[in-house]
């Protein structure tokens, strides 16, 4: 899992709208910023309420701005909680997390941000 941040040029199909979104997400792949830009406005399209017009990616940029700092996750519990996965807490802030299996790394608690605040 790794973070992509870019910026994407959109443009609203059969107008000459355009506008500039920034976009930070979590990907499981090696997904490129394009690729990913496409599968966000290919889902977009996919669901088009009445009066929506398509949309197209233009192009991506690379962002300008640093992506916060990661969680320091530290392990809580040493043996398997019951549905498979082992409990961590970051050295940083109050949040939490689980890590299922033998994957490498820690999916935070819904209630708590992808990135650490710090204290």
């Amino acid at each position: 899992m790794k973070q992509i941040d870019y910026k994407a040029i959109i443009i609203e199909r059969g107008t000459k709208r355009k506008w500039v979104e920034v976009i930070s997400d979590l990907v499981v792949d090696d997904m490129t910023n394009l690729r990913h830009a496409k599968f966000l406005i290919r889902r977009f399209n996919n669901s088009l309420e009445k009066g929506e017009k398509p949309r197209r990616v233009m192009r991506t940029l690379n962002s300008e701005f640093k992506p916060p700092i990661s969680h320091n996750w530290g392990k809580v519990s040493f043996s398997i909680e019951k549905g498979g996965y082992y409990r961590y807490k970051c050295a940083n802030c109050p949040a939490t997390g689980k890590r299922h299996g033998t994957i490498a790394y820690v999916t935070p608690d819904r209630n708590y941000t992808i990135y650490c605040k710090g204290k």
